[in-house]
């Protein structure tokens, strides 16, 4: 079993913005040309259920794949063959440290919690300082969609979550959360990161 950590690299604002996952194998590793697949099966999801409520300011243009249960192996980066993402809607958008908050929690041992921070969406999303509805419902179904990949090739990818060392070199514990449902708050949340452009 291989670990593997993915990472959706998006701009708001011309400001870089990611998203971290992280999947072990239940075959084998996936090939260059699978790799390719599954940067263009991510790009689906994004373009099915985020971009419609996302502000034409953000986009999603490329992932990042790095096995980490080894250390210091290197990142690739793989673009989708159909190219960036663009927001669809032209709504101000939120401020940009303000993310929809999306969990995930399955009933095994630790580590067995995930969280997600999507960026990018519009001030029609959030009415009285919340979240409305239908974010959610897409924040949802879009991380329930990442929860496997490349179900139809030769080597799946099933999404776990790790323990690093105390170092960070590498992951030295996981565990699939691969059948937990993902919950998105309904408070709006701060972007776990440093300072605007900073440290990418």
């Amino acid at each position: 079993m291989t670990i593997f950590m993915i990472v959706h690299k998006q701009q708001l604002l011309a400001q870089q913005v990611r998203n971290v996952f992280y999947y072990e194998t239940t075959v084998g590793d996936p090939t260059p040309a699978e790799w390719q697949d599954i940067a263009d099966e991510i790009r689906a999801d994004v373009l099915a259920e985020l971009a419609p409520g996302h502000v034409d300011d953000w986009n999603f243009y490329a992932i990042d794949y790095r096995q980490v249960d080894v250390a210091g192996i290197p990142a690739f980066e793989v673009v989708p063959t159909a190219g960036t993402v663009v927001g669809a809607s032209a709504v101000d958008p939120v401020p940009s440290q303000i993310a929809l908050l999306v969990s995930v929690k399955a009933p095994v041992t630790k580590p067995n919690h995930a969280r997600t921070y999507l960026a990018g969406w519009t001030e029609v999303h959030v009415v009285q300082g919340l979240f409305i509805a239908s974010a959610k419902t897409e924040a949802t179904d879009f991380i329930d969609l990442q929860s496997v990949l490349n179900s139809g090739g030769t080597n799946p990818l099933q999404r776990v979550s790790v323990q690093w060392n105390s170092s960070h070199t590498q992951v030295i514990a996981s565990n699939n959360i691969a059948a937990a449902a993902s919950v998105a708050s309904t408070v709006p949340a701060t972007q776990r990161r440093r300072r605007i452009g900073v440290g990418i």
